[in-house]
């Protein structure tokens, strides 16, 4: 059997690891309902500093969306200023292809035109050639007859 001495310092002891665990759980207790407390301080501080984050994103949201709005209106604008452009330059080409055309056709008239004046002064000289010769070759009687004629030249 065991000592009664024995039996006495293990009751004892077992009273001293009781009393440890009962301190330690009254610790771990202690402490559990502080870091409550402190999370709710914590919390409640955070709580106005989360409602202006909460209030800034909304900004932010209400902003994002406002400048998304401008600038599908801007794309729209720039689309329709191109489409209008490229009309306007599609108008231009037509016009410059039409004046090309008439200018062409001018240049050919103006050309026949050149071709007949030429003709025509060309005709006018020879003529005239021939008039001077045969008032040359013809002096005589007919000189003067001629010279009246001639003189309006």
């Amino acid at each position: 059997m065991i000592p009664t001495w024995a039996a006495a310092v293990g009751a004892v002891s077992l009273a001293i690891i009781a009393i440890a665990a009962l301190v330690s759980a009254f610790g771990v207790l202690t402490a559990a309902f502080g870091v409550r407390k402190f999370l709710s301080t914590i919390r409640q501080s955070a709580e106005p500093v989360v409602q202006e984050v909460r209030g800034l994103i909304g900004t932010i949201r209400t902003e994002a969306d406002g400048l998304t709005e401008t600038s599908r209106d801007l794309r729209q604008r720039i689309v329709h200023a191109a489409d209008a452009a490229e009309q306007r330059l599609s108008d231009l080409g037509e016009a410059l292809e039409i004046a090309e055309r008439e200018i062409g056709e001018t240049a050919k008239d103006v050309a026949a035109t050149a071709r007949t004046v030429r003709r025509g002064v060309s005709v006018w000289q020879l003529g005239r050639a021939l008039r001077k010769r045969r008032e040359r070759s013809g002096r005589g009687g007919t000189e003067a007859a001629e010279g009246t004629e001639g003189g309006a030249d």
